[in-house]
């Protein structure tokens, strides 16, 4: 039987994103927010497009996730002192306080899938999913 590849890989993100959005729900955030809070602390700060590189998002969706979490309390906002065009973003002390539980369980994820193949294979399962990417007009990010 021919396998669905596209279907695979929307099938296994989904999953993942739904078990970080039940994770993330005892936080009262929601798996996106659990993300860039991981993606800002590992940082310490970062300007709004570097979140839309990170995450492959149009510059109104990182606006309207980036205005949430100010609003709930999880990170600042605050011209860049480099480009005053952008919006340097940085943890709020609520985010701070969640920052270790959040890296813990995106970390867990990371060390159960290198556990579980090695290196030759991970390094294969990427080079086809850089390959999925741009077969399908993305740019190389993984």
């Amino acid at each position: 039987m021919q396998e669905n590849y596209g279907k695979a890989i929307k099938f296994a993100t989904n999953q993942m994103n739904k078990s970080l959005s039940e994770y993330a729900k005892q936080f009262g955030l929601t798996g996106v927010q659990m993300s860039v809070i991981d993606f800002i602390g590992v940082q310490g700060s970062v300007l709004q497009r570097d979140i839309e590189a990170e995450f492959n998002i149009k510059r109104s969706t990182a606006t309207l996730i980036l205005q949430r979490m100010e609003k709930s309390g999880l990170i600042q906002q605050r011209r860049a002192t480099t480009d005053k065009r952008q919006k340097e973003v940085c943890l709020a002390p609520k985010a701070i306080s969640l920052y270790d539980r959040v890296s813990a369980y995106i970390q867990q994820q990371q060390q159960a899938i290198d556990g579980q193949f090695s290196l030759e294979t991970r390094q294969a399962f990427l080079e086809v999913l850089r390959f999925f990417i741009k077969l399908n007009g993305g740019e190389e990010n993984v």
